[in-house]
């Protein structure tokens, strides 16, 4: 990429869109932001066009682009551009967030300085321009590989693929294709970590395949190339999931060449972060959780799989064309009632039907699922909705905010 720009677009004013904004000004360059292009506009007079990672394919921006012979990238291709040292990227369906946060306390725990952003929350351009550190830890999302060139990461770990944002990448092949982009200016010497349910044919760089049975639960110890790290039961988030995503934060770092000292001491410390399987109150001797994060299916099964007792899931939300029936035939037996709302509430509760074997009730509100989840008996209720956020809230995170206030509601008598 040239980095020698004068005047630059930027398509959307998030976090990635601010970020890539004030690397460009520290650049030199004219910036112009906006959150919006009709196709009528002239874009010759710019010498780049950075997209945020929700711009839809559909956008005109893309065609004109390609036309008109105007580079076009994303927060993550113009930071990869400007970073100066070695990447460690994590993709995934589910668990990204979790394990960059993982690898990022293992290398303090090191004495090793890393920055931690993209998709977490923080502009890797914004970063980069800044420079000050050794190693640059980034989640990146399918929407952000789409336009990462010339994004090349030292090791890069894919968890997972399970359908997900199928209403924006439009089939399956092409949600795949687009988590792949992440290698694909890997070299040889570099190291793509992946399960062995992703093909790995046509990849440049050094696969490693891990798998149950040798690198974890075998012995319940966590084991990275052929090396016994720490015992499963010191790891502290807990749940089979987490098992996973330590396994790959371990695998990254290990390869980047982190004693193992120094990897179990920060996995024994390492909390999850909010809105992500935390208990956020008891009421009549129901204790009620928070998965706010789970936006997809596996990760709602995932959380699911940690709940003891009689069970009942609130789930709901914007659609993302996944498939319902998935989720409530795989639900473990002791989650026996499902409280629906949002959106796609109707869709789900007909899935949940015809799955049959628990109780199913569509609700008008996220509070009126809460109360009635109160006077339920259950031992746990958790909130998990396997759905996107956008038909009620900005994100996750201000959906989960939402329904840690209906439980204070609950537990003050103010419900």
């Amino acid at each position: 990429m040239d980095l020698n720009i004068k005047r630059a677009l930027v398509i959307g004013s998030g976090v990635s869109g601010k970020g890539a904004a004030e690397a460009l000004k520290t650049l030199g360059a004219e910036v112009v932001m906006t959150e919006t292009m009709c196709e009528a506009e002239n874009i010759r007079s710019y010498d780049l066009i950075v997209v945020s990672p929700g711009v839809p394919p559909s956008h005109p921006i893309f065609g004109q682009a390609e036309r008109e012979k105007v580079p076009l990238t994303g927060d993550i291709g113009l930071g990869a551009a400007l970073n100066a040292a070695p990447v460690i990227a994590v993709t995934g369906t589910n668990g990204k967030t979790t394990t960059v946060g993982m690898i990022g306390e293992i290398y303090a725990a090191a004495g090793i300085k890393a920055t931690v952003c993209g998709n977490i929350g923080k502009s890797f351009a914004a970063c980069a321009i800044a420079g000050g550190y050794e190693r640059a830890v980034l989640e990146v999302s399918s929407f952000q590989l789409l336009h990462a060139a010339p994004l090349k990461p030292r090791i890069a770990c894919l968890l997972n693929i399970t359908p997900d944002h199928l209403d924006y990448h439009g089939d399956m092949r092409s949600y795949i294709a687009a988590k792949m982009h992440i290698a694909d200016f890997q070299t040889e010497s570099d190291y793509l970590i992946v399960p062995p349910s992703v093909s790995i044919s046509g990849i440049k760089g050094t696969p490693v395949v891990l798998t149950e049975g040798r690198d974890f639960f075998a012995d319940e110890w966590l084991n990275v190339f052929g090396k016994r790290v720490m015992p499963v039961s010191e790891i502290l988030a807990k749940g089979a999931h987490n098992v996973k995503n330590a396994l790959y934060a371990a695998a990254a770092t290990y390869a980047d060449g982190v004693s193992e000292s120094a990897i179990e001491y920060a996995l024994s410390r390492f909390r999850t972060g909010a809105h992500r399987i935390c208990a956020v109150g008891e009421f009549n001797g129901t204790c009620f959780y928070n998965d706010s994060k789970g936006t997809n299916v596996a990760a709602t099964l995932a959380a699911a799989e940690c709940m003891t007792g009689n069970t009942a899931l609130i789930a709901g939300g914007s659609d993302k064309s996944c498939d319902y029936g998935e989720l409530f035939d795989k639900l473990p037996e002791n989650v026996t009632a499902v409280y629906l709302t949002g959106a796609n509430a109707e869709k789900m509760a007909a899935a949940a039907t015809a799955a049959g074997g628990r109780f199913v009730k569509v609700c008008a509100t996220l509070r009126e699922c809460v109360s009635l989840c109160g006077r339920g008996g259950y031992d746990s209720v958790l909130f998990s909705p396997a759905s996107a956020s956008f038909d009620r809230y900005s994100g996750y995170a201000e959906r989960g905010r939402a329904f840690e206030r209906e439980i204070e509601r609950l537990i003050s008598g103010t419900d």
